[in-house]
C-alpha cells in the first residue's frame, strides 16, 4: 500500500509539474502572433523614392526654396588627401526663379579647363550624350552647375538609372551610377 500511494504521489507530482511547465495554448497563440506581428514590424520598409526633399525659407526674401536630392550607388576611391570613399549627390534646386542641377563630391575636386566644360551622361540603356557645366561662383571644386538644368531634369523624371562620367583632379574620368527613379519636380 505504501508503495501504491508513493507511485500515486509521483505520478501527482509529475502532473502538477508537467501543468507548470506546460504552455497555455492561449498563450502559445498569443506569442506565436505577436512574434509575427513583430518579423513583420521589423522587415525594412521599402522606400517610395530613392529621392529626398526638403525646403527652405530665404532668410532675406522669405521665399522658399526647394531641394530634392540622390545620392550615387556606387563610391569612388581617390588617392590622398581624399582616400576613403567618395559619394556623390545629384541636387535638384529651386531658388526664386531659378532652377539649378548640381553635382556634387563629398571628397574630391571636379577638373576645370577654363573653357566650355563637357561631362558625359548616360540615361538608362540610352546613347552617351554631352552636357556643359560650370564651375561654382566661389571657386569651390566639389561642384559642378549643369548648363541645361530643365533638360535633364525632364530626362531624369523618365529615367531608372543614369551613369555621368566627370573628370577628376588628379584622377582623370570617373563613372558615376546613380539610381534616379522616381523623381516627383514640379518646381
Amino acid at each position: 500500500m505504501k508503495k501504491a500511494l508513493r507511485i500515486m504521489g509521483a505520478i501527482i507530482l509529475s502532473l502538477i509539474a508537467i501543468s507548470i511547465f506546460m504552455p497555455d495554448p492561449e498563450t502559445t497563440q498569443a506569442s506565436a502572433s505577436e512574434l509575427t506581428t513583430k518579423e513583420t514590424a521589423t522587415e525594412p520598409a521599402i522606400p517610395e523614392s530613392v529621392w529626398s526633399y526638403s525646403e527652405d525659407i530665404d532668410k532675406m526674401t522669405d521665399e522658399k526654396k526647394y531641394f530634392a536630392r540622390v545620392t550615387s550607388t556606387n563610391e569612388i576611391e581617390f588617392d590622398f588627401p581624399y582616400h576613403g570613399g567618395s559619394n556623390f549627390d545629384i541636387v535638384a534646386r529651386k531658388d526664386g526663379k531659378e532652377t539649378d542641377l548640381m553635382l556634387t563630391v563629398t571628397k574630391g575636386q571636379f577638373i576645370s579647363s577654363m573653357g566650355d566644360e563637357i561631362i558625359s551622361m548616360k540615361f538608362d540603356n540610352g546613347k552617351v550624350e554631352k552636357y556643359y557645366y560650370t564651375m561654382a561662383a566661389d571657386g569651390s571644386a566639389d561642384v559642378i552647375f549643369f548648363s541645361n538644368p530643365a533638360k535633364i531634369i525632364k530626362k531624369l523624371k523618365g529615367a531608372k538609372k543614369v551613369k555621368i562620367e566627370a573628370m577628376f583632379y588628379d584622377a582623370g574620368k570617373k563613372v558615376i551610377e546613380f539610381d534616379v527613379d522616381g523623381l516627383k519636380w514640379n518646381h
